[in-house]
């Protein structure tokens, strides 16, 4: 079964499955309510998202037991010097006691003015890790990452004294981190993947969703493109957070199917059958021009540790 569900509600934000116009937040609310009394048990949200009471206010209402809940929220790049002051914000905006998993949102910091900061200046992501590490205790029970690759979890281990208990990643059978996914497994990170069945290309075409080798599969199971996408990532061994507010497809999700060994392969080689597309290439709002060349937020793709000099792909 799935049970998790994303709470991301703001328009055109980096973050999980599209970009369409979003619920409001009473909408928001109603469908984390619905989702829970179906047997939803984590919540994905983030201080970017501007989500995080509505997840508060939707668990006080569900009647589930906060003990039975999962909550995972994401601090953002401005606060990466100070992890002690982002999740005192957090816990405010939530209105909970605790958190069960904080992540750091990007591995990149911009500067309390703005100013996007370049791989090497502090704080460097290691630095902003050994900042959280001691926020582990009542109020935090666990700490993790996002859209880190290989290279800046390797470089983040060094000195760690915590293992990221989570990578939060963007992962779907266009990007289907086919050697980061086995790489944090042995690292004991779990990965928790964003856009699953939103993955869209650049003329806005939901290829998981309309491309005959998954309509194919859907058709042999019973269920729509989206179970399929969902059930080939759970397979894996990977937690997703679809994201609906209409509550038929909230109670679709959650029912899986199960791929045959044939149809898992199918999904995975389905970014050398139909083509790649990392979506995180392509968000507007991180673009930055650095020493002449676009970035994100001042990184390049190195940088990241997405892609080799050459620009082949290395998750």
């Amino acid at each position: 079964m799935v049970h998790f569900i994303n709470s991301s509600h703001r328009s055109g934000a980096p973050s999980r499955e599209g970009s369409q116009t979003l619920p409001d937040e009473q909408t928001l609310v109603e469908s984390i309510v619905h989702a829970l009394r179906s047997g939803y048990r984590l919540i994905d949200t983030a201080q970017y998202y501007g989500s995080e009471a509505a997840v508060g206010q939707a668990v006080r209402a569900s009647g589930v037991p906060r003990s039975e809940i999962t909550i995972v929220t994401k601090f953002g790049a401005d606060l990466h010097h100070d992890p002690a002051k982002a999740l005192r914000i957090s816990l405010q905006a939530l209105g909970l006691d605790y958190i069960d998993v904080f992540l750091m949102h990007w591995p990149f910091a911009v500067s309390p003015e703005g100013k996007p900061l370049r791989i090497h200046e502090s704080p460097t992501f290691v630095e902003t890790w050994q900042r959280m590490e001691p926020l582990v205790g009542p109020q935090c029970r666990a700490i993790g990452v996002s859209n880190f690759a290989q290279k800046t979890i390797d470089a983040l281990l060094e000195s760690a004294t915590i293992v990221p208990a989570v990578n939060q990643v963007e992962l779907h059978a266009l990007n289907p981190n086919l050697k980061l996914v086995p790489y944090c497994q042995s690292k004991g990170i779990h990965v928790i993947s964003w856009r699953t069945v939103g993955v869209t290309d650049l003329d806005n075409n939901n290829i998981v969703l309309t491309h005959p080798l998954f309509t194919d599969i859907a058709k042999a199971h019973g269920c729509s493109p989206a179970v399929v996408n969902l059930s080939w990532a759970v397979q894996r061994g990977i937690t997703v957070i679809p994201k609906s507010s209409k509550k038929s497809r909230i109670e679709e999700n959650i029912r899986l199917a199960t791929l045959t060994d044939k149809e898992m392969r199918k999904v995975n080689s389905a970014y050398q059958t139909i083509g790649k597309f990392r979506s995180s290439d392509h968000f507007p709002m991180l673009k930055v021009e650095a020493d002449g060349k676009k970035t994100l937020m001042g990184w390049s793709t190195v940088d990241f540790g997405w892609d080799d000099e050459e620009g082949n792909w290395l998750t």
